[in-house]
């Protein structure tokens, strides 16, 4: 079981796939701490202070399976799974 590692907005249709814990409570709270760079079409990634990916968010995730695989593909390796 993965936890809360997987979050999903029906509303906004966002999903975030955290690959490692946030360095505060909760994602917005980590602005200054956590940067985003456009990855691909609707895709942002969130990168720590040391560079490593943090975590996957991908808008209009229903329409971007290819994403949802990649993101997820991710999250098994940063938790040790064989890719």
């Amino acid at each position: 079981m993965i936890g809360e590692s997987v979050l999903y907005d029906p509303e906004t249709d966002t999903l975030l796939v955290e690959l490692r814990p946030w360095p505060a409570p909760s994602p917005a709270e980590v602005n200054e701490q956590v940067g985003g760079e456009d990855a691909d079409e609707r895709l942002v990634v969130h990168y720590g202070q040391d560079g490593v990916a943090q975590a996957f968010e991908i808008e209009h995730a229903s329409e971007r399976p290819d994403l949802v695989a990649r993101a997820l593909s991710a999250l098994r390796e940063a938790k040790g799974f064989a890719p």
